[in-house]
């Protein structure tokens, strides 16, 4: 493997957000063109190499994943980065597309607060008044950081709605 190569390994296996190949190369002081050759190689050479991580793209950034099959095998040990509140303000927001105050203190009750403020803090959803409440929905950094392609979601949602599914 090419030093650069090993570089972008080390940067991808580092970082816990995904990065871009203006980030790696302003990083590592290297050609934008060179970085996102030796990234190309790098990915084609982890999908073909028999281990259990992948490098994945997520729009124009990048990161090191564990393949799927191997998901279920590394969740007990994984480190939590989110509360289970969290969690759960962040499905209903996401099951609802926009969730208004009063849903969310439903499903995660008096720490509501607190659970908003820090996703709002992390930049995983944004808040806007609506009447006499706000209404809450999830940024471009949730669907990033979750790997949830936004365009094939709304794709499939609207495919259920208008009754046209795979199964039909």
């Amino acid at each position: 493997m090419v030093e650069l190569q090993k570089k972008i390994e080390a940067l991808l296996f580092a970082t816990d957000q995904p990065i871009g190949v203006k980030e790696i190369s302003s990083i590592l002081m290297e050609n934008e063109e060179t970085v996102r050759k030796d990234l190309r190689r790098l990915m084609k050479d982890y999908s073909t190499r028999d281990t259990s991580l992948c490098i994945i793209s997520t729009g124009k950034k990048y990161r090191m994943s564990l393949k799927s099959e191997y998901e279920g095998i590394a969740m007990p040990v994984a480190k939590m980065e989110m509360t289970p509140l969290q969690l759960k303000a962040l499905t209903a927001i996401y099951n609802s597309g926009r969730a208004l105050r009063g849903s969310i203190r439903d499903r995660v009750g008096d720490k509501t607060d607190d659970v908003i403020g820090e996703l709002r803090k992390s930049g995983f959803i944004k808040s806007e008044k609506y009447r006499n409440t706000e209404m809450y929905t999830l940024t471009r950094k949730f669907y990033t950081y979750f790997n949830v392609n936004h365009k094939k979601l709304k794709e499939e949602f609207n495919k259920v709605q208008d009754g046209k599914t795979d199964e039909s």
